[in-house]
């Protein structure tokens, strides 16, 4: 079992979301480590401020470059899924554009 250490900031995530997003990316990692056995040590830095979130990884002390992301939750009708970004708006055939 790897020796996982997530630190994790939220600006916009609500404090639930956040404690999901956290225990999920803990157990991918987990779970990264036991299938690939290339690590046994992780510090992860996960950041969510207004404009980009990132992830930062260090695996067995070798620091790997930050990884812009999107964060996959359900939006609520008047904000963004990650900020920064554009919303997706539909044309009216209902094909997804960015706006």
């Amino acid at each position: 079992m790897a020796e996982i250490n997530l630190i994790a900031a939220f600006s916009t995530v609500p404090g639930r979301e956040a404690d999901a997003i956290k225990e999920l990316l803990t157990d991918t990692i987990q779970q990264i480590a036991q299938d690939d056995g290339t690590f046994e040590t992780a510090k992860i830095v996960f950041t969510e401020p207004d404009e980009r979130c990132g992830l930062t990884a260090e695996l067995d002390g070798v620091k790997k470059e930050g990884v812009p992301l999107s964060l996959d939750r359900p939006a609520k009708p008047h904000e963004n899924p990650c900020p920064g970004q554009k919303p997706h708006r539909s044309d009216p055939s209902g094909v997804p554009t960015h706006g």
